[in-house]
């Protein structure tokens, strides 16, 4: 690695591609942190995947997590990775990166699949790293993707990280220059999700006008990275490559693969990513009794609406108003404004307090209004709507207040998360 690349927390490493007649359209799969309410979807994608060389069989859903069988899930997990090294699946690129053009059913969105240090990543509160979490990590999600982590032979990530290049327009720059020729890849995604390409870019062709990009880029900003989508699973890389350098000597340290993990690099400023608000679902209570636990902690206003909609444009118009959905009936929470918390952050707080009182009650978290409409409609249910953050905020809220309360935003809806499709060695063998 060139001093200026890891300055800069980068790393041209090989990269794994599904060999010539591999169905890219059942390789690729979505994110495991969607649909984490809906195990209908995922036993959908398997049975139409079934045996089919995909990355389905590399990764364990979060609707799975805690299940009963999650040791075997894992175990054969780790047994799928090594048969796909074996048995020739994947193929091995030179070191590069792969740009990659998505398509999706709301927008188009454009990046580069490229390593980043992790020793320029930290998730700890107080530190100032090159790379930043957006998001308060909690350890106890950490464990499940360890236990991955640990034993597994590649990474497939579907970790977004946002560049803060609004004076250099980087990824743009890139595309400009390596796109005129045939995709290295195309696909058609599963779920009507859209379609992907991707270009491989070895490394002699892009390091130099890359790292100048970069270089540029730090002029205007402490820090240029901030971690979109897949925080936990860049802390779950990072913890696993804390344990495992204690256990090097020095002169490995630089070397080892897994100091260093894969991620879509995008544009903070491409017009494909969109921030949405990530909603809340209570479940089981009575959800009367969520106002009621409101009301002697905040001055709250609360106003029917007569409709989904109205109470949406009413929410959308004021930084410090929520919806609550239940059973049909619309309702807005007005709470007095906070020069030092998000809405997201208040919400968040009296949900945490809420479910320590009511240890039968869980939240989950949603993506997409509809979606939110359709889970609150059942008895027992509140569904909490909450405002969208404007993204041009993100890098100031995050130099000033550190990270925000955990899912406080999502980059576009479910159908526009990342898909695995490209891998990486994390062993040296």
């Amino acid at each position: 690695m060139q001093p200026q690349q890891s300055f800069l927390g980068i790393e041209f490493s090989p990269i794994l591609l599904p060999r010539p007649g591999v169905d890219l359209g059942k390789w690729a799969v979505i994110a495991c942190d969607q649909f984490t309410s809906q195990p209908e979807v995922w036993k959908a994608m398997e049975s139409n995947i079934a045996d089919s060389p995909s990355t389905l069989h590399c990764i364990l859903p979060e609707c799975y997590l805690g299940s009963p069988d999650e040791e075997e899930r894992i175990t054969r997990i780790h047994r799928r990775m090594r048969e796909y090294l074996e048995c020739g699946i994947l193929r091995e690129t030179e070191p590069g990166l792969v740009l990659v053009d998505r398509e999706t059913p709301h927008t188009r969105r454009r990046g580069m699949v490229i390593a980043l240090d992790l020793e320029q990543y930290d998730y700890r509160p107080g530190t100032k790293p090159l790379i930043r979490p957006t998001e308060q990590t909690l350890p106890e999600r950490l464990p499940p993707r360890l236990k991955i982590r640990r034993n597994a032979s590649i990474e497939f990530p579907h970790t977004l990280v946002l560049l803060n290049d609004s004076h250099t327009q980087v990824v743009d720059t890139l595309f400009s220059l390596f796109t005129n020729a045939t995709p290295t890849y195309e696909a058609e995604l599963l779920l009507g999700a859209g379609r992907v390409m991707g270009w491989f870019v070895p490394e002699g062709k892009v390091n130099k006008i890359l790292r100048e990009l970069l270089l540029k880029s730090l002029e205007h900003s402490s820090f240029l990275y901030a971690v979109g989508d897949g925080n936990h699973s860049l802390a779950a890389s990072k913890s696993f490559w804390e344990e495992l350098k204690k256990k090097l000597p020095p002169s490995q340290q630089a070397a080892h693969p897994a100091r260093h993990t894969l991620v879509e690099l995008v544009s903070l400023f491409d017009r494909g990513i969109q921030f949405h608000p990530i909603h809340r679902i209570l479940h089981p209570l009575e959800p009367a009794r969520f106002l009621e636990f409101l009301k002697p902690r905040s001055h709250i206003q609360v106003q029917e609406c007569p409709s989904f909609e109205e109470m949406k444009k009413e929410v959308d118009e004021d930084a410090f108003r929520i919806g609550l959905v239940r059973q049909g009936a619309y309702h807005t929470v007005q709470f007095p404004p906070s020069p030092h918390q998000t809405i997201t952050e208040v919400v968040q707080m009296a949900i945490d307090a809420f479910c320590s009182s009511h240890p039968n009650t869980r939240v989950d978290y949603i993506h997409g209004d509809e979606t939110l409409r359709s889970l609150s409609s059942g008895e027992g249910t509140l569904g909490i709507y909450l405002p969208g953050l404007a993204k041009e905020k993100l890098f100031p809220l995050i130099e000033t207040q550190g990270v925000l309360p955990r899912k406080a935003f999502s980059i576009g809806e479910a159908l526009e998360k990342r898909f695995y499709l490209e891998g990486r060695k994390i062993t040296p063998f």
